[in-house]
C-alpha cells in the first residue's frame, strides 16, 4: 500500500507517470504484455503491465498521459499478486482498501461521487481520481478501491 500512497502524493506509481516514456515504463515495469493504438484522431499508445496501464500520446515521440492502477484486477487474476512480489517487490492481497491508504494520502481527497454502489474521490495536486466499490472484502466501511487513475 506504501506505493500507492506514494503514487497518489506524487503522481508516479512505480517511477512512471504522466511525462514517462515508453521506454521508461518499460525499464520501471517489465516487457508490456500488450500494446494498442488507436486511430486518428485519437492516436494512443497503451502499454499494459497486468496491474499497471500506461496511456501515451504523440507519435513519434509518445509521452505518457494517464497511468491506471487496476487493482481490481488482483481478484480477478490469482497470478498477478504473485507477479508483482517477484516483479517490484510489492506485496498485494486481493482487496486493496481505501482504509489501508496512507493518512498523508486520504487527507489530499476530495470526494467526488457518492452513489449507491461507487464512490469516487479526487486528487487534485497529482490529478488523480479513486474509484472505489462496495464489498464485503472491503474496510470497515467496506469500501475497495478498483481503479486509480493518474494524470486524467
Amino acid at each position: 500500500m506504501d506505493a500507492i500512497s506514494q503514487a497518489l502524493v506524487t503522481g508516479y506509481f512505480i517511477g512512471i507517470g504522466p511525462g514517462s516514456t515508453p521506454v521508461e515504463a518499460e525499464e520501471q515495469l517489465g516487457a508490456a504484455v500488450r500494446q494498442l493504438r488507436g486511430g486518428k484522431p485519437h492516436r494512443l499508445l497503451r502499454l499494459d503491465f497486468g496491474l499497471v496501464e500506461a496511456t501515451f500520446a504523440g507519435e513519434p515521440d509518445w509521452v505518457c498521459q494517464w497511468v491506471s492502477v487496476h487493482t481490481h484486477r488482483l481478484a480477478e487474476m490469482p497470478f498477478l499478486a504473485g507477479e508483482c512480489a517477484e516483479r517490484f517487490g510489492l506485496e498485494f492481497s486481493e482487496a486493496v482498501t481505501w482504509g489501508q491508504l496512507s493518512p498523508e494520502a486520504r487527507d489530499t481527497a476530495d470526494l467526488v461521487d457518492v452513489s449507491s454502489h461507487a464512490v469516487r474521490y479526487r486528487f487534485p495536486a497529482v490529478k488523480a481520481t479513486v474509484h472505489l466499490s462496495e464489498s464485503s472484502e472491503g474496510d470497515e466501511l467496506g469500501r475497495v478501491i478498483e481503479k486509480i487513475s493518474i494524470g486524467v
